[in-house]
C-alpha cells in the first residue's frame, strides 16, 4: 500500500532541478549546473504543519517569509500565512518515485517554477 501524501511530505527536501519561463524562454538548471552555479533552494514540511524554506535562486517563488504552515488538498500544496489569509500560495505537486515536484504558474500561465526535490535523509 502507497503512503499518502500527507504522510510522505513532512522533511527538508532539496532541489536538484528546476524550469522557469522568467521572460519569452524556458530556463532548465539540472543538478550539475545548480552545483556549479552554488544554488539551491530546501523546503522543510515539519510534522506540525509549519513550513520554511531556504534558498539563493533569482526566482520569487515564495512571496511571503515567516509565519507559514502548510496544508495539502488533492494534489495542491496550499502555503497558509497565520496573519493574513489574502497571502495564502498554492503550488500543484506530487510525489512519485520518492521526487517532490512542486509547480508554481503566474496568472498568465508562464511557470515560475516546475521543481524537482529529492528529501534529505535523516541520519542516525
Amino acid at each position: 500500500m502507497f503512503a499518502r501524501p500527507s504522510k510522505q511530505l513532512p522533511g527538508q527536501w532539496n532541489l536538484f532541478e528546476y524550469y522557469t519561463e522568467p521572460g519569452k524562454e524556458l530556463i532548465h538548471k539540472q543538478e550539475e549546473q545548480l552545483k556549479e552555479e552554488q544554488l539551491f533552494l530546501r523546503l522543510e514540511f515539519s510534522e506540525n504543519a509549519d513550513f520554511s524554506y531556504e534558498t539563493n535562486l533569482p526566482i520569487n517563488f515564495i512571496a511571503e517569509e515567516g509565519n507559514l504552515t502548510w496544508s495539502i488538498a488533492k494534489n495542491f500544496i496550499t502555503l497558509i500565512h497565520r496573519d493574513d489569509f489574502r497571502k495564502n500560495q498554492e503550488f500543484q505537486f506530487a510525489i512519485e518515485n520518492g521526487v517532490l515536484k512542486i509547480l508554481k504558474k503566474d496568472t498568465f500561465g508562464k511557470i515560475i517554477l516546475f521543481g524537482f526535490f529529492r528529501k534529505k535523509v535523516a541520519v542516525k
